[in-house]
């Protein structure tokens, strides 16, 4: 743990960028939210590890990343596959020399936008495809097989993106809500775990975000404070949890959703919806 005057020294040294020096593996980020993350993190000064399923959209990543003066890496990744998770990992860091940062960002969304339906509907196929793509390998077997290198790294954490369905209820959503709530729960787990190993977790409980470029957001409604998000709000919300500026957060949950879990005149617009229909 760096002194208030060795942090500043680090910080002048490299131009104020939050991620200098750090390694990070951002799953889930050849698109939306995980693609604004990894190319953020890079312009902070970080390495990152580019991971998904699909190489070509991964490959672009990589060279935007490169192209403004970032360093990335593309691996293949199916954090349904344990083998697969651990051996990215491993190749992360033979890659990069360490591993520091962990953003736990991939979520089954093709499954969970076709498996909208009433729990009692879900087959204990789709059920498990959700959770084990949002929760046991994005989160479980991910933090699991970095734990040891992040262990040995300086100002190592873990970022975890979670969702409004972890605290709210949504009809249709039942799995993907649990495997949310799962992964809000875990960081909790992991933060006291890892304290002694010098390993901080948070969480981001992320909000509607539209990851279309067509689409500002500036607007209300839906309940939101503000505007509707965009992926880079979440990406600023992700750099500063893993960069040495949080080092006195742990354990806590960012929430970044326009307001819309803390508004109450949306619960009694909707009551009074639901009421007149």
């Amino acid at each position: 743990m760096r002194t208030l005057a060795a942090g500043r020294e680090h910080w002048e040294t490299n131009m104020g960028r939050l991620m200098a020096g750090k390694v990070a593996l951002v799953s889930g980020s050849t698109r939306g939210i995980g693609r604004s993350i990894a190319e953020h993190l890079a312009a902070e000064g970080a390495s990152v590890a580019v991971t998904g399923r699909t190489v070509e959209k991964g490959e672009k990543v990589v060279a935007r990343i490169r192209e403004a003066g970032g360093t990335a890496e593309f691996f293949r990744l199916d954090v349904t596959d344990e083998a697969n998770v651990r051996e990215v990992i491993d190749e992360t860091v033979r890659r990069f020399g360490a591993l520091t940062t962990l953003v736990n960002n991939a979520a089954p969304t093709e499954v969970v936008a076709t498996t909208v339906k009433h729990l009692v509907d879900y087959t204990t196929e789709e059920w498990e495809r959700i959770l084990t793509g949002t929760l046991t390998g994005n989160v479980f077997w991910a933090s699991k097989y970095a734990w040891p290198h992040l262990a040995a790294a300086e100002g190592a954490s873990i970022v975890n993106i979670s969702s409004g369905q972890a605290i709210a209820g949504f009809k249709g959503f039942g799995a993907y809500g649990a495997a949310k709530a799962g992964v809000t729960a875990l960081t909790r787990t992991l933060a006291v775990e890892g304290a002694a190993h010098g390993i901080r977790a948070n969480s981001v409980l992320v909000g509607r975000v539209v990851a279309s470029r067509g689409d500002s957001g500036h607007h209300t409604g839906g309940g939101r404070l503000t505007r509707i998000g965009n992926p880079m709000d979440i990406a600023y919300a992700v750099a500063y949890l893993a960069s040495d500026q949080a080092e006195f957060v742990t354990g806590s949950q960012l929430t970044a959703d326009g307001g819309f879990s803390i508004n109450g005149d949306a619960v009694a617009d909707a009551e009074a919806s639901v009421a007149e229909s």
